[in-house]
């Protein structure tokens, strides 16, 4: 799947949620650390955490876990930092992806709701190999434990919704290897790992991805997907590009909609709105299309809906305009897409 367009660095932020778990832990754990003189050497004052709708700069929690990991010592304080952080520490999403249909609906809200979690990214999933592939990819040069103690939180989350013995196929980490604690990463991943990699992958077995998970519950999905989703639109004020998203998927059933639709829900004119797109180096166009393919590809894995269906879903008069705008979006008719890619997601 395509990843997000790029952010300015300048604006890449967390999720308070994570920074407010995170320090809990070390508090906790690693109680002999001050963790308000931490937060004071990297710049975050510490009222900050008591706002959990907060997002705080990539940078300042890059410090906070390069601080972390002098102090301690620890080559592997990622992977235990990772290894209990709780479903709070991302927000709505965390409680979503616990009610996921399946590991593969699990790894795709991931890429869909990464922006939630941090804009010092991009999240992807792939079926390549009859396996998925969730990669991330960073767009900023962040500290190995970070990257770590990501890792390590995906992976525990999906053996808490899946089965504890759970492993991956394959871990790719761009870290170089451990000097001194590359036992601990073999006993945590329990699978082959590959270091000095491009980006960060886990792969996971088709068999595995495909399992019904036991803690499914659409009505959950859709209200925490729903705040996930308000919330991205609203957390930068500056950014057009998730508001014209919540306004299309709102409008598409009435079939209404384009430029000056959009721009009349959001409170602007077309040439303000037009401006601000191309500010952000696109077009409406190129996110209606965007919109119209991810909706496209969710309902034809939920397999809730005929092709008819997802035509008035989408806003498309009949069934053929659909699959002809299916094609040209995807390269593959609605029917030749479910059979190659294989996947079944909420």
């Amino acid at each position: 799947m395509e990843g997000e367009a790029e952010f300015p660095t300048a604006k890449v932020t967390v999720i308070a949620t994570w920074l407010i778990h995170l320090v809990a832990i070390v508090d906790e754990f690693y109680s002999e650390f001050d963790t308000n003189e931490i937060l004071q050497e990297v710049g975050i004052n510490p009222e900050l955490l008591n706002d959990p709708n907060a997002r705080v700069p990539s940078w300042q929690v890059s410090k906070f876990y390069e601080i972390i990991q002098r102090i301690t010592g620890d080559e592997a304080i990622g992977l235990k930092l990772g290894a209990r952080l709780t479903p709070g520490s991302m927000h709505a999403l965390g409680y979503s992806l616990f009610a996921s249909r399946t590991l593969n609906s699990f790894f795709v809200r991931y890429e869909r709701f990464f922006q939630l979690i941090s804009q010092a990214g991009n999240a992807s999933t792939q079926i390549r190999d009859k396996r998925l592939v969730f990669s991330l990819t960073i767009r900023e040069k962040l500290p190995p434990t970070r990257e770590d103690a990501f890792l390590a939180t995906v992976l525990r989350f999906a053996r808490m919704v899946y089965r504890s013995n759970f492993s991956p196929i394959l871990v790719r980490m761009p870290r170089p290897k451990p000097k001194f604690a590359s036992a601990e990463f073999d006993d945590y991943f329990c699978c082959p790992i590959e270091y000095g990699c491009e980006r960060l992958e886990l792969h996971v077995s088709e068999s595995d991805s495909n399992q019904r998970l036991r803690g499914f519950n659409p009505e959950f999905v859709r209200a925490h997907d729903q705040i996930a989703t308000e919330y991205i639109a609203r957390f930068d004020d500056e950014q057009i590009i998730p508001r014209i998203q919540s306004a299309i998927v709102n409008m598409l059933p009435d079939g209404d909609v384009s430029i000056r639709t959009i721009a009349s829900a959001l409170g602007m004119s077309n040439r303000s709105l037009q401006r601000q797109l191309q500010n952000e180096g696109s077009t409406f166009n190129a996110v209606l299309d965007g919109m119209r393919k991810y909706l496209a590809i969710r309902y034809l894995r939920s397999g809730r809906h005929s092709i008819k269906e997802m035509s008035y879903l989408l806003g498309y008069n009949d069934s053929s305009n659909f699959s002809r705008a299916f094609r040209r979006l995807t390269g593959r008719s609605p029917h030749e897409y479910l059979e190659k890619s294989k996947l079944k997601s909420e």
